[in-house]
């Protein structure tokens, strides 16, 4: 994956390599020495201006067509390019390009690229993107893409991308991904995806996939979360990772190594678990069958039941989820559970009148009595709440539920 990530970060680099080299001519080394200083220069297109070098000092800059520099301090105004080679402090504004080759202190706008080629810090608005070469500190709006090549702070927004090279701590906001290749804090949001590729401490929110190549402190929202150790909180419908040591919440999750947190959701697979069978009857749902999903003293079972015995309906599926937490006494096992069926009664899959759907709620404890290695024989009871489809709770019944059946290992 993190050879992945740095091919995307190449790419994206070569744009800020391609926009900085507007700044120079070809095969000419920028010099050091600043030239003369002028406190108004006027440009139509370089070398027609006052400025004979692009070492030259700037305190007002103005260029009808292009420009081109070697310091600026104060403010620079082209209309479709604007190149400053070392150092722009103040504002530079452009129609097209603005570009400072070395580095940058205020508000860089253009209508297309802003680049600054080493460091960044205040405002770059652009068009199309924006690139602070080495590190950026501030602001970064670009309608596609805005890159901080190496260190990024601050905040970052883009109709596609945000892309940090190494370190990025701030928000970044993206219509599509934002990436950071090494480690992050703060924030990120996207339509589609996020990337951090070590370590991340924050919020990652994504329309598809969250993605922290190592240690996750802080919490993923969407629909698939992906963190190697996750030390936080995760919420989709599949969390993945090699270990877990902090909250779970989706329809799967998955540890590959271990889980020492807490997995709530319908399957829970770990190395640290089990799956085991499940089968059981009781004086409201005639028979159940389902799957265990275990990790540690963790379970959740989900399970298929037929024949409603409350009303005696033979014509009665009844399907739905228990999560529970299972202690040692002795040699036995004491199991607690809470969970949600759906009964749909006579006639199947259609709502009807004459016998309409329920809601079942149940809260159980029953006792795991080992008969064999393979096989335990399970004992116990609860309460349930049976309310109709489309009413409300509080105008159903409460019954007792006696439950016995079998946990195939």
């Amino acid at each position: 994956m993190k050879k992945k990530i740095l091919t995307l970060f190449m790419i994206i680099s070569l744009l800020g390599i391609t926009a900085n080299s507007f700044a120079q001519e070809e095969d000419e080394e920028i010099e050091e020495i600043k030239g003369k200083h002028y406190v108004v220069n006027l440009s139509l297109y370089y070398p027609i201006s006052l400025n004979k070098t692009k070492n030259d000092s700037v305190n007002l800059n103005l260029g009808l067509l292009y420009s081109h520099v070697g310091y600026v301090s104060g403010f620079d105004l082209s209309g479709l390019a604007s190149a400053v080679s070392h150092r722009m402090e103040g504002v530079q504004i452009s129609g097209l390009a603005a570009v400072a080759g070395e580095s940058g202190q205020g508000v860089q706008a253009a209508g297309l690229v802003c680049v600054a080629g080493d460091h960044f810090s205040g405002l770059q608005v652009s068009g199309l993107f924006n690139v602070a070469g080495t590190s950026l500190s501030g602001f970064q709006s670009a309608g596609l893409i805005n890159v901080a090549g190496e260190h990024g702070r601050w905040f970052q927004a883009a109709g596609l991308a945000n892309v940090a090279g190494e370190t990025y701590s701030g928000i970044q906001v993206g219509g599509l991904f934002n990436v950071i290749g090494e480690q992050g804090s703060g924030f990120q949001a996207s339509g589609l995806f996020n990337v951090v590729g070590e370590d991340f401490t924050g919020f990652q929110a994504s329309g598809l996939l969250n993605v922290t190549g190592n240690v996750l402190n802080g919490f993923q929202l969407g629909p698939i979360n992906v963190a190697a150790h996750s030390k936080g909180v995760q919420i989709g419908v599949v969390n993945l990772g090699d270990v877990s040591d902090g909250l779970q919440i989706g329809v799967v999750n998955y540890a590959k190594k271990e889980n020492n947190g807490v997995p709530f959701g319908l399957v829970n697979l770990a190395r640290n678990g089990f799956v085991r069978g499940i089968a059981w009857g009781g004086n409201s749902v005639a028979a159940s069958g389902g799957v265990k999903f275990s990790v540690r003293n963790l379970y959740s079972i989900i399970s298929l039941g037929l024949f409603n015995l409350n009303d005696k309906i033979n014509e009665s599926l009844t399907y739905g989820f228990h999560y529970g937490i299972s202690f040692p006494v002795g040699d036995l096992d004491l199991n607690t559970d809470i969970g949600y069926r759906f009964r749909d009664n006579k006639s199947l899959f259609k709502h009807s009148l004459l016998t309409p759907d329920q809601h079942i709620l149940e809260a159980r404890v029953f006792m795991g009595i080992p008969l064999s290695p393979k096989l335990s024989l399970l004992l116990g009871g609860g309460l349930s709440r049976v309310f109709d489809w489309g009413k409300h709770w509080d105008s159903g019944q409460t019954f007792p539920l006696v439950v016995a059946g079998f946990e195939f290992f």
